[in-house]
């Protein structure tokens, strides 16, 4: 499009929703990062947490041995 900032085919013409409804639904579906919502990264946050307090009591009492898991430990709650 001549003039414009964006295309028309690739959200040009969205004018967003318009009723309280459609901005409920838009703010219920909002994506963080590709497909996932911010309720599936949160649920995945939380059983990584609680897999890593699993790890850390099993090696408190001499379960496990050698490295640990990879990857940074996750946020606790």
């Amino acid at each position: 499009m001549r003039g414009k900032t964006k295309c028309a085919v690739h959200g040009g013409k969205s004018t967003g929703p318009r009723t309280a409804e459609g901005r409920k639904r838009c703010a219920e579906a909002r994506t963080t990062n590709g497909w996932e919502t911010r309720k599936i990264r949160e649920e995945r946050s939380v059983g990584l947490a609680r897999i890593a307090a699993l790890e850390a009591l099993g090696r408190s009492i001499g379960m496990f041995t050698g490295p640990r898991l990879l990857g940074r430990p996750p946020k606790q709650r």
